[in-house]
């Protein structure tokens, strides 16, 4: 055996751009020897090994080093150029090429067989062959400004399918494709491409200008699809291809030609309305009966002026600003879909073009927005233009109290003319819907983990009754927001926890503390100490009292209404007695949390979007302060006062507990309010009844009545030196 091969008698340079099997051809027919002659100076197989037929040899796709090596030796050329010769740089980026077999995956990237050309370019290169042309992404020349061709006019055949007859002298530039004579030796064509007519594009033109960016992207050293839609970091270019694969696939399934006008001229138009009535070749083994109606999403297509529209058009929607944008850009495609009659959910909506990258996802998702039921629309995330898909967020209900926040419900709950609520107990809906938001849980199992027992129907109703209201417009934004938030920042409350251990109690605060104090603060009308307990309840865990025990959860309507009006008409007094015994419950089961707690976003978060209820901090607690009268008040009058809605005015109160008593029962509230701080100062700090007196501000007469009233001993007068005899 030789140890170096004879090198060739010439050296021949292979043009830019080159196939390298365009250049071996061009090689044999400038030595003038047959192409078998060459291929087995630098051993090359004449026939690839794994077929029995003389096909495109492998060589072709990927060159093993081994191959490289031995080409380099014969003819000189370095073995980084002759593998850029081949489709090994395109491999994972503009096709797939079956690892092991070294062919190009047909059904991946719109890989294809064969190879298109430019009939002026062959003339003027003496018939070298452009790499490039064999992609399913080239489909144009942008030099001489028309569609490669498909097919050699005389013999209708796709060049480049087979390898080179072995025993002929190539030919270059002219077919080598068996002639339609057929038979057992047929002769070859032998057509000169370079007469082949082609389609004439206008020069900077949209079909023209895709090539382009096709081809820039193709280029680019890192391999990467820097359009609008990916945003500045850009995207692999095998995701973007992969995407404008889905997309085309969907033109030329589903588009008409009106809506292409813009994409095309009437010339391309017309060679894509005769190939997709016969998309599949008449070699395709395939039955025409049983032809797939989506083929295109399979196979690219064979035609160069309908892989030009279906990607000219892809690329309107991927070259969007945003995904708002993109969903624009996409919606008469998607509705083009869903008119062929296939249902479109927000999952399958995806689906219909193949494996989509989330960007796309989320655009294809949003060009749906208007005709996604509300509940897909918060696990989807459709308003904020997510990217996301739903996953198990049914953590996110530990963090969720069974009603929502108060100032929350406040400004996401919307209300008729006459101040109803649109929906019953809308808080513990909004809570449900804030757990749906990006996640995959059934509205039946959310309602469950919230801790409520509103039913599906409600929390769809009411999502329904949202999405129809113009008030309402950024309530499913604002939901998805607060979940967000949640999911980064959590809660410092455990609302699952405390349900588990209050919601079967029925007795948070001794009756008789309750009832003393009653005694100090009302003459009469008293309110009830059950009301007190439900207070407790609502405040430890979040959720209303008629989720409590039964025992303690209001039976009645008119007793639901009365404990409203007892969580709006509370004294100070009162709210700081209930108060202290909440946190006391709470250290008493070692739960380090604070009472209460509401979920804060950033100012500028839910600034500019339409909501249907005040923004609690509108109003201060001074200004609500100052227009409570004092004695019985109207809570509507405030509203009218505050120019603002009753509901905005109970939120406040309940919060921010106004003392409405009459003077007199503002005077026993205050000492009420102090008597223990009185009592610390007198017994521990051993200060005189005087000196308590004199920091209070009050007579000494009322420091002494009140101590005694509460049965605190006195000190003799006189019984430490120094001191004032006065007690």
């Amino acid at each position: 055996m030789s140890s170096a091969r004879r090198t060739l008698p010439i050296r021949y340079a292979p043009y830019p751009g080159e196939a390298l099997d365009s250049w071996l051809e061009a090689f044999a027919a400038r030595l003038g020897c047959p192409f078998t002659d060459v291929l087995g100076a630098l051993g090359l197989p004449n026939r690839d090994p794994a077929v029995a037929a003389p096909v495109l040899p492998r060589w072709t796709t990927v060159a093993t080093p081994g191959e490289l090596a031995a080409i380099t030796e014969v003819t000189g050329v370095a073995a980084e150029v002759l593998a850029a010769m081949t489709l090994q740089p395109y491999d994972g980026h503009a096709v797939e090429i079956v690892p092991g077999q070294r062919r190009v995956h047909r059904q991946a990237l719109w890989g294809r067989a064969g190879s298109r050309f430019c009939p002026a370019c062959l003339e003027e290169t003496g018939g070298r062959w452009q790499l490039a042309w064999r992609l399913g992404w080239s489909f144009a020349c942008t030099r001489h400004h028309v569609l490669l061709a498909d097919r050699c006019p005389a013999c209708l055949r796709t060049p480049r399918l087979r390898s080179h007859p072995r025993r002929e002298v190539p030919r270059p530039g002219l077919c080598s494709s068996a002639a339609v004579a057929g038979g057992p030796r047929p002769r070859r064509c032998h057509h000169p491409l370079s007469d082949t007519r082609v389609t004439a594009l206008t020069p900077g033109g949209a079909l023209e200008e895709t090539q382009r960016l096709i081809n820039t992207a193709l280029a680019a050293p890192d391999r990467m699809a820097r359009w609008s839609l990916y945003g500045p970091g850009g995207v692999p270019l095998q995701t973007a291809l992969r995407d404008l694969k889905s997309l085309g696939a969907l033109v030329l399934n589903h588009a008409t030609n009106a809506d292409l006008h813009s994409a095309a001229p009437t010339e391309v138009l017309d060679r894509l309305e005769r190939y997709r009535t016969n998309p599949l070749s008449a070699r395709s083994q395939r039955h025409p009966d049983t032809q797939r109606s989506d083929v295109h999403s399979y196979f690219a297509p064979d035609d160069a002026a309908a892989a030009a529209v279906a990607t000219t058009a892809g690329l309107r929607i991927l070259c969007a600003a945003d995904i708002p944008d993109a969903a624009d850009a996409a919606r008469w495609l998607i509705e083009r879909v869903a008119s062929s009659g296939r249902a479109l959910y927000p999952a399958g909506v995806v689906s219909v073009g193949g494996t989509l990258s989330p960007v796309l996802e989320a655009a294809l998702r949003c060009s749906r927005e208007t005709q996604i039921m509300p509940v897909y629309r918060l696990r989807y995330r459709t308003p904020v233009h997510s990217t996301r898909s739903p996953s198990n967020q049914d953590t996110r209900a530990g963090m969720l109290p069974a009603a929502l926040w108060p100032e929350w419900a406040l400004r996401l709950s919307s209300h008729h003319p006459s101040g109803k609520p649109v929906a019953k107990r809308t808080d513990e809906l909004l809570a449900v819907a804030c757990l749906l938001v990006g996640n995959t849980a059934s509205i039946q199992a959310a309602t469950r983990l919230t801790g409520t027992n509103v039913t599906s129907h409600n929390v769809s109703t009411l999502l329904a009754e949202i999405t129809r209201r113009s008030d309402c417009t950024d309530v499913l934004p604002a939901l998805i927001l607060l979940a967000d938030h949640l999911d980064q920042h959590g809660s410092p409350i455990n609302y699952a926890r405390r349900r588990a251990l209050f919601t079967n109690q029925n007795r948070f605060i001794d009756p008789r503390r309750w009832n003393d104090l009653q005694r100090r603060l009302r003459s009469t009308g008293a309110p009830n100490v059950a009301h007190a307990q439900r207070w407790i309840f609502q405040t430890l865990t979040g959720s209303p009292p008629h989720l409590a025990h039964p025992g303690l959860a209001p039976a009645a309507g008119a007793q639901r209404q009365q404990y409203q009006r007892f969580r709006w008409r509370i004294l100070p007094a009162e709210a700081d007695l209930l108060t202290h015994t909440a946190q006391a419950i709470l250290d008493e089961h070692s739960i380090d949390e604070p009472l209460q707690w509401t979920p804060r976003l950033p100012s500028h978060a839910l600034r500019d979007l339409v909501l249907p209820g005040p923004e609690p901090d509108s109003i201060t607690v001074t200004q609500l302060h100052h227009v409570v009268p004092m004695g019985d008040f109207s809570i509507a009058q405030v509203a009218r006062t505050l120019n603002t809605t009753t509901a905005h005015v109970i939120c406040l109160l309940s919060q921010h507990p106004v003392d409405w008593s009459p003077p007199r029962f503002r005077r026993t509230q205050h000492i009420a309010a102090r008597l223990e701080q009185w009592r610390t100062w007198y017994e521990g700090d051993r200060l005189s009844l005087q000196s308590i007196a004199d920091l209070e501000g009050i007579s000494l007469a009322t420091v002494r009545l009140a101590l005694l009233k509460h049965a605190v001993p006195l000190r003799p007068a006189g019984s430490y030196p120094g001191r004032s005899r006065r007690k």
